[in-house]
């Protein structure tokens, strides 16, 4: 899935401060969701799921693992 396709999922994990998982966000992590829905000129590369805490970002900004709980567990076909 590209970010252009998972805006409105980045947009009510902003809004909630929660995952898709319902699980909660950190202050850092917001950042990070909100960059990626700022970020327009890169919609189209792929969004990756972290498997452990839900959280769904842009690829470009978690090279080494979620930026919400640290798991390396990261998918890259949601």
């Amino acid at each position: 899935m590209k970010i252009s396709e998972s805006i409105d999922v980045l947009k009510k994990q902003l809004l909630l401060e929660r995952t898709p998982k319902g699980r909660p966000i950190t202050k850092s992590a917001l950042l990070v969701v909100e960059t990626t829905i700022e970020d327009q000129k890169n919609y189209h590369i792929d969004a990756i799921k972290c498997l452990n805490c839900g959280i769904i970002l842009s690829s470009l900004l978690v090279p080494q693992g979620c930026v919400n709980c640290r798991s390396k567990d990261l998918l890259l076909k949601i």
